[in-house]
């Protein structure tokens, strides 16, 4: 019985969301939420009280209102030993509140639920664990005002060891009565395994669970260290497990519909047209899809509200059913869509499992199929897109900002489901349907062959690696694909970059050979990550990971000054080297881009389409300065993202390397500085002396001065970035809504004040 949350994006990825919260970003920053609750902990704690956040728990985000965000805590009061549990910073237009889990509204009862004596008397009167006592009670769950579950730790030498108890907003006495009807209904085999309660406590509201030493369902499943045929067995259980819940005679319980599901999930549509607007109109035509169903649905069966793969345990080698808070009447569709929707989802989360998803999703209906007729096809793909619209609202709710760029995927699947065409807004920014060459790269089983031959002879006599993982990282929509393959006993991972047109692979593959031969030769500013071999069929280059952080991360580090020195000598080198590059700089194509970027500057922000044709007019009259010299190796994308620093700068995406203007390599790099100068102003005067120190390097090691033509560049990367602003492109955190109006405005405006002035 436990729970694990998904990592949590930056809290500078919080910035600017919404105006009315200000202090929304400093709820997502966990050391200062850990000076917070040390701070103003709830109770006058003792002097010497150390409190750390560890992780973001759980968000309910309301826009332009409040924001709860609960974080697991460890306390170490002074000489004691450390506590663990869980605090909620309530964010409000008027500031930040803040309380520990157990004074909830919305639970009432559970601080008396989190007390030991009081549990203890309760367990005693129940005769569970009579002569033990509870030493330490724990948060494991906790979704505010609605449930908690508790951990109660029992005493050394008693058994069992650690009891469990469910706190509900609701009363939980039909849910413990239905979950004993299962418990004594005698129907073989078929008749799913439920956890059952040992107990209910009515003052409490809660359910008091015993502690199961099973597996967890969807980590067996989704072991890539084992076989798919060894896990696919398990879905066509989880699918008998369902038909056997949905044959079985309960009492009465809430009756839910596809009406109730679509009034449901109207809660979602503010706070996605928000974030994401271009996605408004996706989600709210799916929406009144699902409302416009009305033929009569199938009878009713017991459900279990929720059906997801992490709703299950392995106990016995058979599924065992947990969380029923949400049991149900309910159309058998409505579970199987969601178990369905679930399984997408985690294809489109975790790529390398897409394979054994499209393989699991017949299993599990051929399990379910065994036991009772399937349901309905137009009702399962209904519940199922109901589902999706769930999940994609729940990133928005929930503030998953690292999962957003997701989102469309998801909407176009549902809306495919529901009869809808895909639609254009959501494909601005959409995850397209990976290829079936990218699925056979993100096989584990297939890449290890694959990737063998490239790792070299094995000096050691130990085993072959193997591949234990593979991750979509980055791709660029039909064009580019980065996957980073873990391998056994390796703490350096692989990378593969897969390209739509093979020969622009190959020749980013041989670009980084040559400069790993010449940084190997003599030339040792020039590194780039090892490169290993070309996969042909796959179109992959593949290569060590890069030594070191990422620049983008180190940039306010004690030895950044150091950093900008490397990055600047790696790019002197490059532009003083021989890299025999094909491709050169060419004006004329330049000025049509400048021509497409202020149109889609103009269409997604008609405020700023004056500036954006301002730029690409000047830029246009000042010709001559762009192509004025164009027989120098330059990078093209060279930024803070794409260097990393260790001992030395190393650097990556050769995509658009070719023949042209060192200056244009020094305006790209200082724009995007600019750019986090934009994002983050209180480091506006670290990253200008940064700037400047980056330049005065350069300066030293290729003997450069700058002219007119810099500021040509740089206004020509402003209006780039203002682009990749409107339309969800460019680097990360992307933004959203009136912070990309005031991002784009500011770098068109840092772009007109460069040609104006210069730099």
């Amino acid at each position: 019985m436990t729970s694990s949350a998904a990592p949590r994006a930056p809290s500078h990825c919080y910035v600017g969301i919404d105006r009315r919260l200000p202090e929304l970003p400093a709820a997502f920053d966990l050391p200062a939420v850990s000076k917070l609750y040390e701070e103003r902990w709830p109770g006058r704690a003792r002097p010497g009280l150390r409190v750390r956040a560890r992780k973001v728990h759980d968000v309910d985000y309301q826009p332009s209102a409040r924001c709860l965000v609960a974080h697991e805590l460890t306390l170490k009061p002074g000489g004691d030993e450390p506590v663990e549990t869980i605090g909620v910073i309530d964010v409000r237009p008027a500031g930040l509140g803040l309380r520990v889990f157990h004074e909830d509204p919305g639970l009432p009862w559970l601080a008396d639920a989190a007390d030991p004596a009081k549990v203890g008397r309760h367990l005693s009167a129940l005769e569970l664990a009579p002569r033990s006592r509870i030493v330490r009670v724990v948060p494991v769950r906790y979704k505010p005002g609605a449930r908690c579950l508790l951990r109660f730790d029992l005493e050394v030498g008693s058994h069992p060891s650690a009891l469990f108890g469910k706190v509900l907003a609701i009363d939980g006495n039909r849910l413990s009565s239905a979950l004993s009807v299962l418990r004594d209904i005698d129907g073989g085999r078929e008749v799913p395994r439920v956890l059952q309660p040992l107990g209910y406590v009515p003052e409490l509201h809660m359910l008091l669970l015993p502690a199961v030493a099973g597996s967890e369902f969807h980590l067996l499943a989704f072991d890539t260290t084992v076989a798919p045929a060894e896990r696919l067995p398990w879905m066509r259980k989880a699918g008998a497990a369902l038909a056997g819940l949905h044959a079985v005679p309960l009492p009465a319980a809430p009756r839910r519909r596809i009406m109730d599901d679509a009034a449901y999930l109207a809660r979602f549509s503010t706070p996605l047209a928000r974030a994401a607007p271009s996605l408004a109109l996706a989600f709210e035509e799916a929406l009144r899809r699902l409302e416009s169903a009305r033929d009569e649905e199938p009878a009713a069966v017991a459900s279990h509200g929720s059906f997801r793969s992490d709703q299950l345990l392995i106990e016995g080698d058979e599924p065992l059913m947990i969380d029923l808070d949400g049991l149900c009447w309910a159309n058998p569709a409505r579970d199987v869509g969601n178990f369905l929707a679930y399984l997408r989802w985690k294809a489109i989360r975790e790529p390398h499992h897409s394979s054994f998803v499209e393989a699991a999703i017949p299993s599990f209906l051929a399990g379910y199929g065994s036991v009772l007729t399937l349901p309905d096809e137009r009702w399962t793909a209904r519940y199922e897109a109901g589902s999706m619209l769930k999940i994609a609202g729940h990133r928005f709710r929930k503030l998953d900002v690292s999962e957003w760029p997701l989102v469309p995927q998801l909407l176009d699947e549902a809306r495919a489901l529901l009869g809808l065409p895909s639609p254009g807004a959501a494909s601005r920014a959409a995850v397209h349907t990976i290829p079936a060459s990218v699925r056979a790269a993100l096989d584990v089983g297939g890449m290890t062959g694959r990737l063998r031959p490239l790792l070299g002879p094995f000096g050691d006599g130990g085993a072959a690696q193997v591949v234990t993982r593979a991750d979509l990282v980055w791709h660029k929509p039909d064009h580019r694909w980065t996957i980073r393959y873990t391998l056994d006993g390796d703490g350096d991972a692989l990378l593969g970059k897969m390209y739509r047109e093979a020969a622009r692979g190959r020749r980013v593959h041989e670009i980084m050979r040559w400069l790993w031969d010449q940084a190997a030769s003599g030339s040792p500013e020039l590194g780039v990550p090892r490169p290993l071999g070309w996969i042909p069929e796959l179109s992959m280059l593949v290569y060590r990971s890069a030594p070191g952080r990422v620049l983008g991360e180190a940039i306010l580090d004690e030895r950044a000054p150091a950093y900008m020195d490397m990055a600047a000598a790696w790019l002197a080198a490059l532009h003083g080297s021989r890299l025999p590059l094909e491709r050169a700089f060419d004006v004329g194509a330049e000025l049509a881009n400048l021509h497409a970027w202020s149109s889609a500057v103009a269409e997604r922000d008609p405020d700023q389409a004056r500036a954006a044709y301002h730029i690409a007019r000047r830029l246009s009259e000042r010709s001559s300065a762009l192509g004025a010299e164009a027989g120098r190796p330059i990078h093209k994308d060279f930024h803070y993202q794409h260097v990393f620093v260790a001992e030395r700068a190393s650097v990556i995406d050769f995509d658009e390397a070719r023949l042209g203007d060192p200056h244009f390599d020094l305006a790209h790099f200082c724009a995007y500085l600019a750019l986090l100068v934009c994002r983050f102003p209180a480091m506006s005067t670290t990253l200008d002396r940064l700037r400047d120190e980056f330049l005065r390097s350069y300066r030293r090691h290729a003997e450069w001065e700058i002219d007119e033509r810099f500021a040509a560049f740089y206004a020509y990367t402003c209006l780039k970035i203002a682009k990749q602003l409107c339309t969800a492109r460019g680097l990360p955190p992307r933004p959203q809504a009136e912070e990309a109006h005031r991002q784009t405005a500011a770098m068109l405006e840092e772009g007109l004040t460069a040609l104006e002035r210069g730099f």
